[in-house]
């Protein structure tokens, strides 16, 4: 596919949810294989008479607050459970387009064989201290914070099935919240093949990763053996209180994905 092509999907595809995108944003979501330079970008939208297909800014008047509402829960809970490494926000607010009613979608990266147990616990602290959130099969509600993707840290890299353009796009507009042992790092690059869809965005997000220090390590701990068991405990009752609804959501020890593609 050429730039002109490329640069015509990407404007359509966005129009479908009806936003009219920034030149940083047409840059973030291009459809293409092939990364491309501001220039070249530039150049391809004068040859082809598209730059005032563009806006200059993003003036969506609920950004702001939904962001700040994810930014404030995502520091409670990433300072009260300790085995969530990353938190990072997904979906319509990540896009930088919500509308009103929209609720606030979040993705959960977790230290290893803990991710029922972190689940089991978090759902608790919401419930116990009325959080607004999403309850499985519900519409979503305005504000609502929605633990829509979990995952083990040994367990990055999504699904095949998952490949495609929506999730690649959906990748590189995450934004981090919570990040803690490099963990952003490593999802990223366990799934480069976002890069089939969106090369020029994908390649962003590791130029950028690359000139921030990695952390030291994290220690190894014991008693590895005894919280794969706990997990397992934990994650039975769970899964078989969930089984009769699962239709094309995947669930398993490693991962959960509720939302429907």
């Amino acid at each position: 596919m050429n730039l002109a092509r490329s640069i015509e999907e990407t404007m359509s595809y966005a129009k479908e949810f009806g936003v009219q995108l920034t030149f940083d944003e047409l840059k973030q979501r291009l459809i293409s294989k092939d990364v491309y330079l501001d220039k070249e970008i530039k150049e391809g939208l004068s040859k082809n008479r598209l730059k005032n297909s563009l806006v200059k800014s993003n003036n969506n008047y609920w950004l702001i607050t939904k962001t700040k509402k994810a930014k404030n829960l995502a520091d409670i809970i990433g300072q009260k459970f300790k085995d969530i490494l990353f938190i990072g926000l997904t979906g319509s607010v990540a896009a930088g387009y919500p509308a009103k009613n929209d609720d606030i979608d979040l993705l959960i990266i977790t230290k290893k064989d803990t991710l029922w147990i972190v689940r089991l616990l978090l759902r608790w602290y919401i419930f116990s201290h009325h959080l607004p959130h999403r309850r499985y099969g519900q519409q979503e509600k305005r504000d609502q914070f929605c633990f829509n993707f979990w995952l083990d840290e040994n367990a990055l890299k999504l699904p095949k099935d998952k490949h495609n353009l929506k999730n690649a796009i959906d990748l590189v507009l995450m934004k981090p919240l919570i990040n803690k042992d490099n963990i952003y790092k490593k999802f990223i690059e366990e799934n480069g093949w976002a890069k089939k869809y969106t090369a020029t965005g994908y390649n962003e997000i590791l130029c950028l990763l690359a000139t921030q220090i990695p952390p030291n390590p994290p220690l190894k701990k014991g008693g590895a053996e005894i919280l794969y068991i706990l997990n397992f405990l934990v994650f039975t009752p769970q899964f078989l209180f969930m089984w009769p609804k699962i239709g094309s959501e995947k669930v398993d020890l490693k991962r959960a994905f509720f939302h429907k593609d």
